[in-house]
């Protein structure tokens, strides 16, 4: 009977840890600033994607986005994915990856939640690959195994692009996409 009680209260405790980490602690990007969103700059995103389309149907192209580009229209694609994030950012990092900043609600809180990464090139069809997520102060491989599952489960890592570009380089504040 003592050791079931201590097992229980062990599970409990955990529990409660485990809401702690999660509920507390804003995860920083590699970037301390916000990113404006704005119905025009998704539209130009979207006339750069046509113009890059058009231009690798007939040969060699390339194309570079903002910041600016990427997060409105990454707002935009949550919005028709219905995806549960609010206050989306999209960082550009000098290293050479992604870091995509939000707010997903559970239980009734806010959880702060960053997600570093880059897209896979190397398939048919490109596909989000997060390498790593910090939830509050989750540590950051509960959280990559979580987000993982989520966007697995509801198919949002696999991007329906018109044109699949051969590489990809990421510099600071804007991305670079080109086809050969």
């Amino acid at each position: 009977m003592i050791a079931i009680a201590t097992l229980g209260g062990l599970v409990i405790g955990a529990i409660v840890m485990g809401a702690v980490l999660i509920f507390t602690g804003t995860p920083e990007a590699c970037a301390d600033r916000t990113i404006p969103v704005s119905t025009a700059a998704a539209q130009q995103s979207r006339t750069l994607w046509k113009e890059f389309k058009a231009s690798a149907a007939t040969g060699p192209a390339s194309v570079t986005f903002s910041e600016t580009h990427i997060t409105s229209r990454g707002v935009e694609w949550v919005e028709e994915k219905d995806a549960p994030v609010e206050d989306l950012q999209v960082y550009l990092c000098p290293s050479g990856y992604g870091e995509a900043t939000g707010t997903v609600s559970y239980l009734g809180r806010d959880i702060k939640v960053l997600a570093r990464g880059t897209l896979d090139l190397s398939g048919d069809r490109p596909r989000i690959e997060v390498k790593s997520v910090e939830a509050g102060n989750l540590p950051s491989a509960v959280g990559t195994r979580i987000v993982n599952a989520i966007l697995n489960t509801n198919d949002l890592k696999t991007l329906d692009l018109s044109v699949t570009p051969d590489t990809m380089k990421i510099v600071d504040q804007s991305v670079t996409l080109t086809k050969r």
